[in-house]
C-alpha cells in the first residue's frame, strides 16, 4: 500500500525552482532515503510531504488523499504523519512524556489515554526510564529518540526524519536506524533525509536530488550492511 505520493510536484520560491517535477512513492513497509548536497531540495520535499508548505504544481498524496483538498493539515499531520525535525522542536518546559503526549492531546485524546500511549511508546524506544526528565535534563540521542517517540505516538504510519542521526554519535546513530528500520518492518514508511551513506544502506531504495530534481533512484541490495 502507497502511505506517500508525490507526483510531478514542483515548488517554487522567489522564482527559485526548489523542486522541479518530483514524483516519488513510499509504500507501507519501505525506508527511504533522500540524499543530496545542500540546497538540492531534500527539506522542500519533507516539508511538502508533511504538509508543512503548499507544492505550486502537481499533487502531494497521503494514504490516498490529495493534500490539496485537506482542509485541517495541522489534523492530518496528528493523526498521518509524524515528522522528526533537524532541530528536534522538543519543549523544554515539558517532561520526555509530555513532550511524546502533546500530539495525542492536541487531537483530543484524554490525558490518561495519552500518557499511556506515550510511555508505551518511550519503552518501545528504549527511554520508558527517563519519561519524567526534562530534554535539558537528556543527552543528545535521548532527545533525538523523544523525538521519534513523539513522530510515532498514536496510529501515525507514515514517519518523516530530517537528519536524525546528525547530532549524535556512530553507535547512537546506528540504534535510531534500528529503530526506524524496525517500525518499517512492522508496517510503517519512514522518508529519511541523510548525507550519510552508512544510514542510507539501511534503506529499501536511495534517491538522490541535485538542484530540485531527482538525478538518480537506486534500490539498496538486501545483503547491504543493515
Amino acid at each position: 500500500m502507497t502511505l506517500m505520493s508525490l507526483q510531478n510536484v514542483t515548488r517554487v520560491h522567489d522564482g527559485v525552482h526548489a523542486l522541479k517535477e518530483v514524483s516519488l512513492e513510499v509504500s507501507a513497509g519501505e525506508l527511504v532515503a533522500v540524499m543530496g548536497p545542500s540546497g538540492s531540495g531534500k527539506s522542500t520535499l519533507l516539508n511538502l510531504a508533511g504538509g508543512l508548505d503548499r507544492a505550486t504544481s502537481g499533487k502531494v498524496v497521503i494514504e490516498g488523499r490529495d493534500l490539496a483538498e485537506v482542509p485541517d493539515l495541522a489534523a492530518l499531520r496528528r493523526r498521518s504523519v509524524g515528522y522528526v525535525f533537524q532541530d528536534l522542536n522538543l519543549i523544554p518546559s515539558l517532561t520526555a512524556a509530555e513532550n511524546v503526549m502533546l500530539p495525542r492531546e492536541l487531537d483530543g485524546v484524554r490525558a490518561t489515554a495519552a500518557r499511556k500511549e506515550a510511555l508505551a511508546v518511550l519503552a518501545d524506544v528504549g527511554l520508558d526510564h527517563i519519561a519524567e526528565r526534562f530534554p535539558g535534563e537528556l543527552s543528545g540521542g535521548q532527545r533525538q529518540r523523544v523525538a521519534i517517540a513523539r513522530a510515532l505516538v498514536g496510529e501515525r504510519r507514515l514517519l518523516l526524519a530530517d537528519e536524525p542521526t546528525g547530532a549524535v554519535d556512530t553507535a547512537t546513530g546506528d540504534d535510531i536506524l534500528r529503530l526506524l528500520r524496525s517500525r518499517c518492518d512492522a508496517g510503517a514508511a519512514v522518508l529519511l533525509v541523510t548525507h550519510e551513506p552508512r544510514y542510507a544502506a539501511w534503506a529499501d531504495q536511495v534517491v538522490f536530488l541535485r538542484d530540485g530534481e531527482i538525478a538518480d533512484s537506486t534500490a539498496v541490495p538486501m545483503e547491504s550492511a543493515r
